[in-house]
């Protein structure tokens, strides 16, 4: 499979993403300064595909007799699983999206990062995840949602890297 992010999303004079009408969502994240240095983009499409585009190092690979890291860069496209079918459809029912710009208490250069992009009723919303030193507390549906898909995720995600770590 091969794909390219700029056919899905794009940026728009504005400095924001802005998501092709045929998705729903996208994703993306990075560890920042790590030793895997794990970099995933998924986008969800409005049938509830999902395109995933991702890159790690795997640190003390092994192969005839030596040790190094191993850059991996795939391209998969799976089902998105049905916790987060369901949650996406729940908040793009909401009637009006209550979201802020980003979430984050404080900034450190490298560390970890996340972005989404909503389409919802027709305007692509771009929402960020940065360092959250509290959990922040849901102030309406939009973020109760929001923050429900956000957990489903992570765990989504980390379970697709240790499926394609397990296959190398």
């Amino acid at each position: 499979m091969n794909f390219n992010a700029i056919d899905i999303q794009k940026i728009d004079q504005t400095g924001n993403y802005h998501l092709n009408e045929l998705y729903l969502l996208s994703y993306t994240y990075t560890d920042g300064w790590t030793e895997r240095a794990l970099r995933v983009a998924f986008y969800i499409d409005i049938y509830f595909n999902c395109k995933i585009n991702s890159s790690y190092f795997i640190p003390n690979y092994r192969k005839n007799k030596k040790t190094y890291t191993k850059r991996v860069e795939k391209q998969i496209e799976i089902k998105t699983p049905i916790e987060i079918k369901n949650t996406i459809t729940l908040l793009l029912k909401v009637d009006k999206l209550q979201l802020e710009r980003c979430y984050a208490d404080t900034f450190m250069e490298d560390s970890q990062t996340e972005d989404f992009v909503i389409n919802h009723s027709t305007i692509s919303h771009n929402v960020g995840i940065g360092i959250q030193l509290k959990k922040k507390q849901p102030i309406n549906k939009s973020e109760t949602l929001f923050f429900q898909l956000h957990t489903e995720i992570e765990k989504w995600r980390e379970a697709i890297y240790k499926k394609m770590i397990s296959e190398e």
